[in-house]
């Protein structure tokens, strides 16, 4: 026992001299690191010495976490003498060190703290670097690690996840990736409140990057209203970079609302804080540029951007992004000297720019994205120094970095905020190509004007298309396909709850799903590369294929809506031809009076006939030999109008002698050239209004009937006519039918809605959005309803409405409406419809004469108004139907009976 309590006692001893010796340590180890810390900012190389001399000590003794803190500070010190090269070291020693002690760090109680340090160093040198997809990866580890993390964690861990969150965003702001952007922030807004609401810093500051969103969405009130706030916020806490910053931005928005007495205050208030070498001089001198050019002053709005050039050559050039600034300032001198008519100028400040952002090693999507806008302008002031073929070759070069940059969007409403931007890049190079063939023989060139018409149409519907295909062709594993699916109908079915009731646990829980589906995405492009070159195939259809998908018959009409003049192709088997149609500054208000005409019933005819003629005049009759099948790809405004309602000299409708169709693209009309399983079998649906808000439709069950008289099938009314029913059963249909109500959501289109009857409490409507989940099998869908074919109007994309949904969903032709439609004639009409389909006449033609005989029955009275028959149009593949209707076998019986009585009649003779 004696010897025991001595053994114990002497265990005891060691370990307190043990705690003694490391309390020492410690306390030299604190003691160098803190002198290194207290003149780090006066003398850099002395806390180097100091840091390291704590460092020595630390690693005799294995003290790897007070080793690795020194490093730490090393890096900030770094940073704060903007010393590049000893961050770059510093940052390759911390990462060696922490390889080679990983065991001991994971023993650690806060071994987080020391990865999440170490990616957000690395994150924040890359972001720095612009190199993006590296920046990124760093912070999604910080995410990855802490937001799975247990609460004590995720406790001393928030600020770092916080600002991961926050980088990322803003990434994806400079990148016009705005919809994943404004989805983080709110997300680590409501972090923030829950976990550290009383920090009110890191609050504010993402109201503030919010705010930055907004403004290049060019949401300019919405974006001040944050911005206001921030600046409120540090008005009262003080800091003078947050101040000038915040109104920097605020002026910025109201030089983009016409306030310039408003912009010209918060510009005077920054001016208080800013000293002769802040690098915020330059966004000083820019924003007054820009209140000079609202001025008209070009002498002083070129002079202040002087001057930022100025300063980032002389007083920034030890800024890590000082190239890229230099080059996006040439390019806005650039842009200035082309507005005021100088264009040599112009273009030899974006050569300077296109020089800067082409050095870049890295290719960094940021500086890939400045030199599109770039090249764009280029391209524009190339067409007004009447130099064509620089400006395709211009154009070849921008399109072939859209190409790139395009699989980077994941979001719908960012790609087409994304081709929008680029549309002037398409006209400029189908403006090249007019003036090139205009003056000569080589009629090519209506060939590459072609591929960039092609190119801005129906981007978003063409990859939804294509990764469909690209989904059953690269095999990829049921599951996995199967995950997906079931990814994209619980977002759909929570922004349908969100529609209706916008909760904070709702919005969290969809940005979850949402960020789950982006990584789903970006797994399945890159294990399955297949999948991602078929879904992004980017090349669209030549001309010469499109003339092989044309009868002799055909006449493809495709229209360019652009700033300065229309552009009109027509097309046929073996002619093409390239028309400029000028826009008088009142063309598009006449679009839109004759459109509001067209739809009112009560409209003056004769008035608005004077109205289609001249649309005839100007739209159509430029084009030389029209054939009888016109198929039209409509563009802009042009997308409201129904073509068989336009006069020509001979005061006759275009419907009278043309069938006509329409497509989005030439690229589609390929697409929805595959053959699909026809059973010939119509599924018919006249739904219910009694208890319903929407009015009743008297004659949508007769309507539905009497299309059902013409094909096998079925006719769902009343309570029979469900979005359960269409849900289960229309996929066992070649020919849908939908006479019911549609509505549209002006201010979220897919939110547009076609409706059912409400049964039990049941949803009864079917939301655009829903359509994007459907797998249909359908040849034909008619929706027989108001507006149907009616959205949105996307510059490029063309109406974001119901029928265009339905492609999504599979279906190969579409019969919609332009406006709000007479149930009685439209019943009428749809009889004859699919009275001419089931004779096996191709669709465009069946619709064509469903409506001369509604015209020629109507001549005389009110009906012949073509509100009441010129709304229906039909759309995609117009092939013929497979038809079952009973004329064919009563033929068959008469033929049978003849037949038998004539061999009977031999027989007895």
């Amino acid at each position: 026992m004696k010897y025991i309590l001595s053994f114990i006692c002497l265990i005891s001893l060691q370990v307190s001299l043990s705690q003694q010796s490391s309390q020492a340590l410690e306390k030299t180890i604190k003691k160098l690191s803190n002198k290194a810390i207290n003149i780090a900012t006066s003398n850099q190389d002395s806390a180097y010495y100091y840091f390291k001399q704590s460092i020595k000590v630390a690693a005799i003794n294995k003290h790897w976490n007070y080793a690795m803190d020194n490093y730490f500070e090393i890096y900030n010190t770094a940073f704060y003498h903007n010393n590049f090269t000893k961050r770059q070291s510093t940052l390759f020693t911390i990462d060696s060190l922490y390889n080679s002690q990983q065991n001991y760090f994971n023993t650690l109680e806060n071994s987080l703290k020391y990865k999440n340090h170490i990616n957000f160093y690395y994150g924040f040198y890359y972001y720095r670097l612009n190199n993006y997809e590296a920046a990124k990866n760093r912070f999604q580890k910080i995410i990855d690690n802490t937001a799975n993390a247990d609460n004590s964690q995720l406790l001393k861990n928030k600020t770092f996840l916080s600002v991961a969150y926050s980088y990322v965003a803003k990434m994806n702001t400079d990148e016009g990736k705005y919809t994943l952007s404004k989805a983080l922030y709110d997300k680590n807004i409501r972090f923030l409140k829950t976990i550290d609401s009383t920090n009110n810093d890191l609050i504010y500051s993402n109201y503030n990057l919010l705010a930055e969103v907004l403004k290049k969405e060019n949401k300019h009130k919405q974006s001040n209203s944050y911005f206001l706030k921030f600046l409120n916020y540090y008005d009262n806490k003080g800091g003078s970079n947050n101040i000038m910053s915040s109104c920097f931005n605020i002026a910025k928005n109201y030089i983009q609302l016409k306030k310039i007495d408003s912009a010209k205050f918060y510009l005077k208030k920054a001016k208080q804080y800013l000293d002769i070498n802040h690098m915020y001089n330059v966004n000083y001198y820019k924003l007054y540029s820009e209140i000079y050019d609202n001025e008209n002053n070009y002498e002083k709005a070129l002079n202040e951007l002087d001057k930022a050039l100025d300063f980032y050559k002389k007083k920034a050039t030890r800024s890590y992004k000082n190239n890229q600034y230099i080059a996006i300032t040439n390019s806005d001198i650039g842009e200035l000297h082309q507005k005021y008519d100088d264009p040599n100028k112009a273009i030899n400040h974006y050569n300077i720019a296109i020089n800067l952002f082409e050095n870049d090693s890295i290719k960094s999507s940021i500086n890939q994205i400045n030199l599109l806008k770039t090249l764009k302008l280029k391209a524009i002031t190339l067409n007004n120094l009447n130099n064509p073929i620089e400006t395709i070759n211009t154009v070849n070069y921008a399109i072939s970095i859209l190409d790139k940059l395009r699989p980077t969007f994941r979001y719908n409403d960012d790609k087409l905020f994304f081709i929008e931007n680029a549309f002037p890049l398409f006209e400029s190079g189908i403006e090249a190509c007019f003036t090139l063939d205009s003056k000569s023989n080589n009629n090519t060139y209506i060939d590459q004007a072609f591929l960039y018409a092609e190119k801005s149409k129906s981007v978003l519907l063409l990859e939804a298309l294509l990764s469909s295909k690209a989904t059953n062709y690269a095999n990829i594993p049921k599951n996995i396909i199967e995950e997906g699916d079931v990814l994209k109908y619980k977002i759909t079915t929570l922004e349908k709850k969100l529609n209706v009731n916008k909760t904070e646990t709702l919005k969290e829980e969809l940005t979850n799903l949402k960020l789950e589906h982006t990584n789903y995405l970006k797994r399945l492009e890159s294990n399955y590369k297949n999948y991602f070159n078929l879904k992004y195939n980017s090349k669209g259809i030549s001309l010469k294929k499109t003339q092989q998908l044309l009868s002799k018959k055909d006449m493809l009409i495709s229209y360019f809506y652009g700033e300065n003049a229309i552009y009109a192709f027509g097309i046929t088997k073996n002619t093409k031809q390239l028309k400029r149609i000028t826009l008088d500054y009142n063309f598009n208000d006449s679009i839109k009076l004759t459109y509001k005409m067209l739809s009112n019933p009560k409209s003056n005819l004769e008035l608005l006939r004077k109205n289609l003629e001249s649309l005839h005049d100007k739209i159509i009759a430029p084009i030389n030999k029209l054939n009888q099948n016109l198929i039209i790809i409509a563009d802009g405004l042009l997308n409201y109008i129904p073509f068989a309602a336009l006069i020509d000299k001979k005061s006759n409708y275009l419907l009278e002698k043309h069938n006509i169709s329409y497509i989005n693209s030439a690229t589609l009309l390929q697409q929805l050239q595959a053959k699909k399983s026809n059973n010939g079998k119509l599924l018919a649906f006249a739904p219910s209004f009694n208890n319903s808000k929407l009015l009743a439709l008297p004659n949508n069950l007769k309507e539905a009937k009497d299309c059902a008289d013409y094909f096998k099938g079925q006719v769902l009314s009343h309570d029979n006519a469900t979005l359960q029913n269409f849900n289960t059963k229309s996929t066992n249909y070649s020919i849908l039918h939908l006479a019911t109500h549609a509505v549209f959501n002006d201010e979220a289109p897919e939110f547009s809605f076609l409706a059912f009857t409400t049964k039990n409490r049941q949803n009864g409507y079917l939301y655009t959005k829903d359509l994007y989940n459907l797998k249909l099998n359908a040849n034909l869908v008619t929706l027989s309803a108001c507006e149907s074919g009616i959205g949105n109007l996307k510059r490029g994309e063309g109406l974001l409405s119901l029928a265009r949904g339905f492609y999504f969903s599979g279906a190969q032709s579409i019969s919609s409406t332009l406006w709000k439609i007479n149930d009685a004639s439209s019943a009428a009409l749809m009889s004859d419809f699919y009275k001419n389909l089931s004779k096996g006449q191709p669709k465009d033609l069946a619709l064509q004469q469903a409506k001369l005989t509604f015209v020629k029955q109507n001549k005389d009275n009110a009906l012949s108004h073509p509100y009441y028959w010129s709304a229906f149009v039909i759309s995609g593949n117009t092939e013929p139907l497979t038809s079952t209707h009973y004329w064919l076998w009563i033929i068959a019986g008469i033929l049978l009976i003849v037949i038998l009585g004539i061999l009977l009649k031999k027989k007895n003779s």
